[in-house]
């Protein structure tokens, strides 16, 4: 394999550039400067080229021996980094799922929210229309009272008149009926008195008779 002088490798810092993370450990730094070594100290120049021959299977190796020194963290940030577009897609799915559902909620409880003024429209209208049929009932209780009231008054006023009546009719009854006794009552003392008038005269006649 060749390797020119001009394409220097990258060291510690571009390395930690290309995985982005804040520090690389011990382990990895010791095999980049290996493979450093392998392509700068170890290469056979080729003369008049600027270029050198490099053992394929040694870098290979030590390419491998890097690899097993990457931080499993950075191996989890590359694989996701590779299916970053598989997540994002997952996480749009999601996020449309959790959108659906949000708005498959808010319209459930719009409708929860329209069925309960619904039901409280009609609440207010069977409380309206209950308190209308009470105030007709009232209105009508009062008005068949005063009309029982006036009946009453007017029956109670027919019934003293009719009373009177008769008490007069009965009072003049009992003035005739006690007329006629006391005049029957009168006839028969006027007769005792004229038997009593006429014992008398016949007792005063006979005593005049006896006397010498």
């Amino acid at each position: 394999m060749l390797y020119s002088n001009a394409d220097p490798i990258s060291t510690t810092t571009g390395v930690n550039e290309a995985l982005d993370v804040p520090s690389v450990p011990l382990q990895l730094l010791q095999q980049l400067e290996k493979l450093e070594e392998l392509l700068i100290l170890e290469g056979t120049k080729i003369p008049l080229t600027g270029r050198k021959l490099i053992d394929e299977e040694q870098i290979l190796n030590q390419l491998t021996h890097i690899e097993q020194a990457i931080p499993e963290s950075v191996k989890t940030a590359q694989r996701i980094l590779n299916q970053r577009d598989e997540i994002i897609k997952q996480a749009q799915h999601r996020a449309q799922e959790i959108i659906r559902a949000a708005e498959q909620r808010a319209a459930q409880i719009a409708d929860e929210l329209r069925i309960r003024q619904q039901a409280e429209l009609e609440a207010q209208k069977i409380r309206q229309q209950v308190q209308q049929e009470v105030e007709f009932m009232r209105q009508r209780a009062i008005e068949e009272i005063n009309l029982l009231r006036q009946n009453t008054e007017k029956e109670l006023a027919h019934l003293r008149q009719v009373t009177r009546h008769e008490c007069q009719e009965r009072q003049q009854e009992a003035d005739a009926y006690a007329d006629r006794t006391l005049a029957e009552m009168e006839r028969q003392f006027k007769e005792m008195l004229a038997v009593i008038q006429n014992g008398r005269q016949y007792l005063k006649q006979h005593q005049a008779h006896r006397q010498p």
